[in-house]
């Protein structure tokens, strides 16, 4: 990401963002930029417009293939892609989360399931909007409540710089035991679950940072371009994969830490993780991947 940002600030400063990408001929034409002014607000009317974007730029990707990310679009990383599934780095993290998960007990003796529920199909039913305190909530976010509310200090929460690599763990092995099942977010028919997606999509196309760019720039605009010698990640498919595995980090990370690490890396201010807007973005990508398969805990490079 940060050799992105080092030549899209070039090519800023110079002659304008575009001439950072390399030509790509399955790029989307100018002709069909999306502007999310002139579209819908009703979650369902604007997830169908924002996935036509897609169709129609991209008319040889299926759409149950756009959980696969770049790997669908582009021969050669998928085939390093299975070169390095021969021996899965995601495999040490899923076991460790596994015994956190059945070993770890709260201040009260319960276990985290006493908060979440069962693992299997769990991942599945994030994010979600609840109702009842007028909030989007993940599953992580709900982890690190858990223990808090049980009286974990914030220290030695989940939620703590130290306590990350079990977060992602756990929530490795929770993905895990969602795979294969399709995402299905909700929007209830609540005004707050709406602003919440509203929200989540003003985040996604706002521009801002140094560099005055919106997520949409990168994984919409120039979806599949090249920045040096990677492929720019389309807008679809971005949370069935969640957690992954980061070859380039050498360990696994989360949603909300990869958003965050990707607003930083493009010279703004990121949103604290977790907060209302950081989980607003996570709950607008989740709704748009909806009939997408997870399949979690992906790799990347």
């Amino acid at each position: 990401m940060k050799k992105l940002v080092t030549t899209l600030l070039i090519a800023a400063i110079g002659t304008g963002v575009g001439t950072a990408m390399a030509a790509d001929n399955n790029a989307p034409s100018a002709a069909n930029n999306f502007n999310p002014l002139n579209n819908p607000s009703n979650p369902a009317e604007f997830a169908k417009e924002y996935r036509n974007y897609f169709y129609q730029n991209f008319p040889q990707i299926p759409h149950d293939k756009y959980n696969m990310g770049v790997y669908a679009f582009d021969k050669d990383a998928y085939s390093q892609y299975q070169d390095m599934m021969q021996f899965p780095p995601q495999d040490e993290y899923i076991a460790k989360g596994k015994k956190f998960w059945e070993d770890y007990r709260l201040p009260n003796g319960k276990p985290l399931s006493s908060c979440v529920g069962d693992a299997k199909g769990l991942r599945a039913k994030y994010p979600y909007f609840n109702t009842k305190d007028g909030k989007v909530h993940d599953l992580e976010s709900d982890l690190i409540n858990c223990q808090l509310n049980a009286g974990v200090p914030k220290d030695k929460s989940l939620g703590s710089k130290g306590a990350y690599k079990d977060l992602a763990s756990v929530s490795a092995y929770l993905s895990s035991m969602s795979q294969g099942l399709k995402v299905d977010v909700k929007v209830p028919n609540d005004p707050k679950a709406v602003a919440a997606f509203n929200n989540g999509k003003h985040m996604f196309f706002r521009k801002t940072g140094q560099l005055n760019f919106s997520c949409a720039d990168c994984h919409m605009y120039h979806a599949t371009q090249m920045t040096r010698s990677e492929t720019l990640h389309p807008g679809m498919g971005n949370t069935t994969g969640f957690p992954v595995f980061r070859y380039s980090k050498d360990k696994m990370i989360t949603l909300n830490n990869r958003l965050f690490g990707c607003m930083r890396d493009t010279r703004t201010i990121p949103f604290k993780q977790y907060s209302t807007n950081m989980l607003d973005l996570e709950y607008f990508l989740a709704y748009i991947d909806n009939g997408l398969e997870i399949n979690g805990p992906a790799l990347r490079k």
